[in-house]
């Protein structure tokens, strides 16, 4: 049995936490059928203002950095201080707009074994959010998927004892847990609503310019180089799944050697063939 609680902390966009709470009490047995995953027995929502969002996230840096730092040898510390720091430093100059424009939802580490998410809608209305219940569905879904991880996981102690830096989302982490959340997403919004609904898609015009010009920051951008662990993560993850199948693939939340390696990010059907392997 999982208990919802969605905290409105902000006096902005008042029916928000009434939209939220509607879609919960839909999509959590959706979730939990659709993962195969248990949820926390609670599972906490906050509607927050930017400031709160910064600050909260920073504590939860903070905190994997200290689990991290618990499980290396006392010489390392120095070393781990500085990239803490500097870590802080990057994150402070970009997360105004993060926390304010950019980000439409982020699940942190709660007290025990339970997750948090923030939402700030400032952000949410600036990305589209908040102007389709298709989109605000959608983020609500995802977000709950990083709770059933969480729980699984242990907020990664399960993969930390053997490797402390996943703590950090080292190697291919974030795209297992992105992708694996975007893949849910799609599953489940394909159910409700006939096809799946994705506001990364979603046509420009519901974006404020506040969003569109925050897109385009020199810092921002430079964040946004690279792969897109969603979009690469959920190619990877729908490959392992369809081969090797759920229940298969769920062991990678306890196992730290079932996650995709460097070569296996490149080539998804390499993992997708190794998961299957071990089933026979």
């Amino acid at each position: 049995m999982t208990d919802v609680k969605v905290l409105h902390e902000t006096g902005k966009h008042g029916d928000l936490q009434e939209r939220v709470e509607s879609i919960l009490d839909e999509v959590v047995p959706l979730v939990r059928e659709t993962t195969r995953l248990e949820l926390p027995a609670l599972v906490v929502f906050r509607i927050i203002d930017p400031e709160t969002w910064q600050a909260d996230s920073e504590a939860d840096l903070t905190g994997f950095v200290s689990r991290f730092r618990a499980r290396r040898p006392r010489w390392h510390a120095p070393a781990i201080g500085l990239v803490e720091r500097m870590s802080l430093r990057q994150f402070r100059k970009v997360a105004p707009l993060l926390g304010g424009v950019l980000v439409m939802g982020a699940t942190t580490a709660g007290p025990a074994e339970q997750s948090q998410t923030m939402l700030v809608p400032e952000a949410l209305a600036h990305s589209g959010v908040l102007s389709s219940p298709y989109y605000l569905t959608q983020l609500v879904i995802h977000e709950l998927v990083h709770h059933a991880q969480n729980l699984a996981t242990l907020h990664r102690e399960a993969w930390a004892a053997e490797k402390p830096s996943a703590f950090l989302r080292a190697g291919s982490i974030k795209f297992v847990e992105e992708g694996h959340a975007y893949w849910v997403d799609q599953q489940v919004t394909r159910r409700l609503f006939g096809e799946p609904k994705n506001i990364h898609t979603a046509p420009t015009t519901i974006q404020s310019d506040v969003y569109q010009a925050a897109l385009k920051n020199r810092r921002i951008a430079r964040m946004r180089r690279g792969p897109d662990i969603y979009t690469k993560g959920r190619q990877l993850v729908a490959a392992a799944i369809e081969s090797a199948g759920l229940s298969t693939f769920n062991g990678v939340w306890t196992d730290l050697s079932l996650l995709p390696v460097k070569h296996e990010l490149e080539h998804p059907d390499r993992w997708a063939e190794r998961l299957t392997a071990g089933t026979s």
